[in-house]
């Protein structure tokens, strides 16, 4: 007798886990250190602000990249998780771009 291929997917809490997992690192980590990278490159030397609006231009352009980073890195996980057999993940990594700003901007944690 033939044994079928079964195909074993993640377990709960492992899935449970890295749902927990990428919603601070998608949603908060990721944004900043896309933000940081872009304005950064406008201190470089002969890029400061020296009156030219050079520095202003990328701090501009880094606030526009870190929710594009954000959201393009939410479906890229999401998308792939799901072909993975996860779960929880792929709806935590669709909702990260949203959740922590959302948080964030309600005033929740600050009453």
């Amino acid at each position: 007798m033939t044994s079928t291929p079964v195909r074993i997917g993640p377990s709960r809490p492992k899935d449970a886990a890295l749902a927990l997992l990428s919603l601070p690192l998608l949603g908060g980590v990721l944004p900043f250190v896309a933000f940081l990278l872009v304005a950064c490159l406008g201190t470089i030397p002969g890029y400061g602000d020296d009156g030219d609006g050079r520095g202003w231009a990328f701090l501009g352009i880094g606030m526009l990249a870190a929710p594009v980073v954000a959201l393009a890195a939410g479906l890229v996980v999401a998308f792939r998780s799901r072909r993975s057999g996860y779960r929880l993940l792929p709806v935590a990594a669709g909702l990260a771009p949203f959740a922590l700003p959302a948080v964030l901007s309600s005033g929740v944690l600050w009453r």
